[in-house]
């Protein structure tokens, strides 16, 4: 790979481009509201609209800091047909999310904080674009969004998560959270690792001037895991598993 200068970024360019990716996400929120109130005749043509609405957003914002990335391993072919699809990442800068969207293939979800539903015209475009919550803390939701997280993945949706449970400052894995872990095994599903490398030198946790332009990242893609292997009782040994898989996945030499 040609190697690229990067650059720290200017206050006036870091609040460019903050004010720009805030008008960009209202801008297509709006659009996905707009693609849900006229697909209420034909549901089925709603999905692949928005699919193309997240990747387009994802591509805006990574576009605003000259991002540069490459996808190292195969995604697709690991999938199988018809089998439910978790991704797991790791997690060290605002960037990851829009990242993934604009790089990799298939309709791809978040799960998102319950808190960002409270949000004015950002919760209705997330309810639109099929993006799930599972609330832990709430038994008897947690079943039910558990319910509606099966029943989306079945249907297509790839859900991606991060397992870490928050932002790593270093950009090395920080343990992982059971939450993840716990989802993937109870919906069976095919966890797809992807490590992103040096992601968090283009905006690291909580050090908004601290942003790079021109950064160049990589994505790797892990071995896919079959949770049909592993009962509740694993859980520890399959949250290892996957940890390992990430960090060796993040130590690979980018060539």
């Amino acid at each position: 790979m040609e190697q690229s200068k990067a650059e720290k970024a200017n206050f006036f360019r870091i609040m460019w481009v903050i004010v720009i990716s805030i008008a960009s996400t209202g801008k297509y929120s709006l659009l996905t509201l707009y693609h849900a109130l006229f697909s209420k005749k034909n549901p089925e043509s709603l999905r692949p609209k928005v699919d193309r609405v997240i990747h387009r957003w994802g591509q805006s914002l990574v576009k605003r800091v000259k991002l540069k990335w490459t996808v190292k391993g195969d995604f697709e072919s690991q999938v199988e047909e018809g089998r439910r699809v978790i991704i797991l990442a790791n997690h060290s800068s605002a960037y990851d999310i829009p990242l993934i969207f604009a790089a990799l293939p298939g309709s791809i979800r978040m799960i998102s904080k319950k808190e960002l539903f409270k949000v004015p015209l950002l919760s209705s475009a997330m309810k639109a674009a099929e993006i799930l919550s599972v609330d832990r803390q709430n038994r008897q939701q947690a079943i039910k969004d558990l319910a509606v997280a099966k029943e989306k993945m079945e249907s297509g949706i790839r859900i991606c998560m991060f397992p870490e449970g928050t932002r790593s400052k270093t950009g090395k894995l920080i343990p992982l959270k059971k939450g993840a872990i716990r989802l993937a095994i109870d919906t069976n599903a095919l966890i797809i690792p992807v490590a992103i490398q040096d992601i968090y030198k283009v905006l690291p946790n909580k050090k908004w001037l601290h942003m790079r332009l021109n950064q160049e990242v990589t994505l790797n893609i892990g071995k896919a895991i079959d949770c049909r292997n592993f009962g509740v009782e694993q859980r520890n040994e399959l949250r290892d598993l996957v940890y390992n898989s990430l960090d060796t996945l993040l130590r690979e030499e980018v060539s």
